[in-house]
């Protein structure tokens, strides 16, 4: 049987950012294509193993997409299975989803069910006190990433000021024609889908590259963003106006909508940037692209804030590190109050259901 260490389509199903939570599945869930299963319970109840065996029984009918936890690396979030149009997912906070069309096309499975209540009220005092310690922690970390962006922003204001627009340009139009030339007759309107591929985490910042594995591979190398973020999003509308799918992961460690990385699955090519590869690359220099006269006069500053990113990025990191060990604390007091052959058989019954959609 195939556990969700065998699967390659494997992504963070978002990122905190200071404000909320970048939820990636939400234009999925609100497509209209998909029945969503949303599973509510509290921390230890069995979601994330719930969902690890539905992927594994189900993944010999479709191949699903596996999306873990950015707060727990080791625990699932979602599962998606695109062929079957079915989505099982983690409503609980951060990442909240509430029905919309409750029973038509989303259904609740409510693990609170399957907990004793009276263990769960003896352990009152000792689940408020890790779950707002939790909190603290969580909240201390995006102060951090606050920071952390604002820094960022910094930096990248030097790139776009240091940027050749024009120098940039004709290389993408040139690499657009060479990878992705225009369909005579496209099977399908080209589509730019967000797939989150590196997060931070409380095992620091992860990449999931095994996404990258047997695809040629082009490795950005980018100090200022600015060259990274243009040229992704160039190449992506140009393979999507010539009827490629593309999929795109957002900078966690800048704010709005700016790529780092990008993957044409069709013709097997993608865009890395900002983490190591073991596989080999195609390198682009973005140092081509910028003028290196206002970057040598702002080369002070940006060592300064490079330094100061990093010191900060491990700050946040250990926060994480310390909400996660408070969570760990608070599913043992689920864990003990849970009935797990009432999971097992809501699991099967779901299992059930979904293999005969």
């Amino acid at each position: 049987m195939a556990t969700t260490n065998d699967f390659k389509k494997t992504y963070f199903l978002g990122y905190s950012t200071p404000n909320d939570f970048n939820n990636h599945l939400k234009d999925d869930i609100e497509s209209g294509e998909f029945t969503t299963y949303i599973i509510k319970g509290g921390p230890g109840t069995g979601k994330s193993s719930m969902m690890k065996k539905i992927a594994s029984m189900v993944s010999d009918l479709d191949e699903p997409e596996i999306y873990y936890c950015s707060s727990d690396p080791n625990s699932l979030d979602a599962v998606l299975f695109d062929n079957l149009k079915v989505i099982i997912a983690d409503g609980t906070a951060p990442h909240v989803i509430e029905p919309t069309y409750p029973g038509a096309r989303e259904v609740l499975v409510d693990l609170g069910e399957c907990w004793n209540l009276d263990s769960l009220s003896a352990d009152k005092n000792g689940i408020i006190d890790a779950t707002n310690r939790n909190l603290r922690y969580h909240a201390l970390a995006k102060k951090y990433l606050s920071a952390i962006i604002s820094v960022n922003e910094d930096i990248m204001s030097i790139g776009d000021s240091a940027l050749d627009c024009e120098k940039l340009g004709s290389y993408c139009e040139r690499l657009s024609a060479k990878l992705f030339p225009k369909k005579k007759s496209p099977d399908h309107q080209g589509k730019i889908k967000f797939r989150q591929m590196t997060s931070f985490t409380p095992d620091g910042v992860k990449t999931f590259n095994n996404l990258f594995e047997n695809l040629d591979v082009y490795k950005i190398e980018d100090d200022c963003f600015s060259v990274t973020d243009k040229l992704l999003k160039q190449l992506a509308g140009c393979a999507r106006d010539n009827g490629y799918d593309v999929l795109i992961s957002k900078n966690v460690f800048l704010s709005g909508s700016v790529y780092q990385h990008m993957i044409i699955p069709e013709i097997g090519t993608d865009f890395v940037s900002g983490v190591p590869l073991d596989t080999n690359s195609t390198k682009i220099n973005a140092m081509r692209f910028y003028d290196k006269d206002i970057l040598r006069d702002k080369h002070k500053r940006l060592m300064f804030d490079e330094g100061i990113v990093k010191e900060l990025t491990d700050e946040m990191i250990s926060a994480l590190r310390t909400a996660k060990d408070i969570h760990d604390e608070l599913e043992s007091y689920y864990i003990k109050a849970m009935d797990f052959d009432k999971v097992n058989s809501t699991c099967e019954q779901l299992i059930e259901r979904i293999r005969n959609h």
